[in-house]
């Protein structure tokens, strides 16, 4: 509803799916580049100043936070005019300011910034994904970077002159690598045995003939050494630790919903495990990082399509693995229950 209200207001039409904004009164071609700044706050400030959002976020709880995102995000960069959409609240930062604040200081936050509970990790096994362990993890790794490598040289070599909108558009744009929906783990929060139950970001969906999912209680090791990302900055050290080049695969979606130029950078995960046993993505730094060009240097990269409060496993560190239970049908989208229907627990649970 914002974001029809703030096209319509802004005379820019209907949000578009392709092709040329057409002002609601006829005219020409308008781009959102193409509207003043000030108007946009002047719009943007007068819905911020209708204040019932401030009691709905005063008293949200985590489940239904967590489900307004999923929800938010499950079609993330695919909705038409999405990036149109950040572009124009981007001019807006200081009256949306105290959105943030109240979002912040709501009950449903309160775990966003904190680090992995490493006692209470769980593994989403969907029926066509087990889990990698032991010495297979680490081999898939290195597999892994073998083919994205591959993948980045033959897109570098077919690569044509930058085209608007690109070419190759939305054909890679997810950060985490290709093994992980095979190692990483969540917390469960409220009834939800495993935050990776719901669907954030169009992340590594199982495959359509799938039922279900078995959900693994996988306790880490205290010494497991986790590198925290709790903001941008923390993934952009290291990115800029480790870099790899993806711009062969990767530029076409960031570029379109960036506008930043690349070259693109994701992390050498093959050399990030050799410092480090896992990383981890709080809730709020993938909130504040998604889709958003954050520089490395002379190039850029993304965090996006992270599941929020994910740890990405590069060594098996597991203390011991116990089954919880069985999900029935596919991950859920939008708003979570406290006890979906779609869980069986373990009898001896």
């Amino acid at each position: 509803m914002f974001d029809r209200a703030l096209f319509q207001r802004l005379g820019l039409g209907s949000i578009p799916g392709t092709g040329a904004f057409r002002r609601a009164g006829g005219g020409g071609p308008v781009r959102w580049q193409d509207v003043s700044g000030q108007v946009v706050r002047n719009v943007i400030g007068a819905v911020v100043e209708w204040r019932s959002w401030r009691e709905v976020l005063a008293d949200i709880g985590e489940v239904v936070l967590l489900g307004d995102l999923a929800g938010e995000t499950a079609s993330f960069g695919f909705g038409g005019g999405d990036e149109s959409i950040w572009g124009l609240t981007a001019l807006a930062t200081d009256q949306l300011r105290p959105v943030a604040d109240a979002l912040l200081a709501s009950p449903g936050a309160r775990r966003w910034w904190n680090p992995v509970d490493l006692a209470g990790q769980r593994f989403v096994e969907w029926d066509d994904q087990p889990r990698l362990t032991g010495p297979g993890l680490e081999q898939a790794i290195r597999e892994c970077m073998v083919t994205e490598r591959a993948e980045n040289d033959e897109g570098m070599r077919r690569r044509r002159p930058r085209t608007d909108p690109p070419d190759s558009w939305g054909a890679y744009w997810w950060s985490p690598p290709g093994f992980a929906p095979q190692s990483w783990t969540t917390p469960a929060v409220g009834g939800l045995p495993a935050l990776a139950l719901c669907q954030f970001f169009d992340t590594y969906q199982p495959a359509s003939d799938v039922d279900g999912a078995t959900v693994w209680s996988v306790p880490m090791q205290p010494r497991a050494r986790v590198l925290e990302v709790s903001e941008p900055a923390d993934w952009q050290e290291l990115v800029g630790r480790f870099p790899r080049d993806v711009t062969g695969t990767n530029d076409g979606a960031w570029r379109h919903w960036s506008g930043a130029a690349g070259p693109w950078l994701l992390p050498d995960w093959e050399r990030v495990m050799e410092d480090y046993d896992g990383v981890h993505v709080s809730i709020g730094a993938a909130v504040c990082s998604a889709g958003v060009a954050l520089p490395v240097g002379d190039s850029y990269t993304m965090l996006v399509a992270w599941v929020p409060d994910a740890t990405l496993w590069l060594r098996d560190m597991t203390t011991e693995v116990r089954g919880l239970g069985r999900w029935h049908g596919g991950p859920q989208m939008g708003y979570l229950n406290d006890h979906p229907p779609e869980w069986t627990a373990e009898a001896s649970q």
